[in-house]
């Protein structure tokens, strides 16, 4: 099929269009993004992303270059987000290895001195309340930032911003916190 028959019928909705799709170009979409990935599953994943990507943003496509161009450069975009969610995943540990570290913890919660426990605690209760008294939207993107292994992208997409306003909430509720902590803690220390 033509490139430009193509495109006409990806714009008008057709399955054969994106059977089409899916036959002439997957092969080529997949070499690109296997180098950039860790295994064959996720270069799978990140090849089916671009065609899903190709036939929903279609309309996007001005038509300047040629489609494989454009698939190209939305491919290597696809199998660069797909790295940067590895890096944000917590790497799960074994049970001994997690015992061992429960274990640790026990012995030197014991060996702390009486006011180093409550002094951890006060800490603790004050950056709870930070989080709860900070807008409901800029603690969920901290929370999942920080602990729920979520990218900026994903987040992005979740509360219909942009990746740098997520960032630029990211930053604030991380200074927030860092100055509730220092002004807490030298307070104290000088009282």
């Amino acid at each position: 099929m033509k490139e430009q028959k193509l495109i006409q019928l990806l714009n008008e909705g057709r399955t054969k269009a994106v059977e089409q799709l899916y036959q002439e170009y997957w092969n080529r979409i997949y070499s690109v993004v296997r180098p950039n990935v860790d295994n064959d599953w996720d270069a799978e994943e990140v090849t089916q992303d671009v065609i899903w990507t190709v036939c929903q943003k279609i309309d996007t496509f001005r038509g300047d270059s040629a489609l494989w161009s454009w698939m190209y450069r939305i491919a290597v975009n696809e199998a660069k987000m797909k790295t940067r969610k590895y890096k944000r995943r917590p790497v799960p540990m074994e049970d001994d290895t997690l015992q061992a570290i429960v274990d640790d913890e026990k012995s030197e919660e014991h060996a702390r001195q009486p006011d180093e426990h409550i002094e951890l605690e006060d800490v603790i209760d004050h950056l709870e309340d930070y989080l709860e008294n900070s807008k409901p939207t800029n603690r969920e993107i901290y929370l999942e930032m920080e602990f729920g292994g979520s990218s900026k992208e994903e987040l992005a997409d979740r509360f219909d911003l942009s990746a740098s306003a997520i960032k630029a909430r990211l930053h604030r509720m991380r200074v927030g916190l860092r100055e509730r902590i220092r002004d807490q803690y030298f307070d104290e220390r000088q009282s």
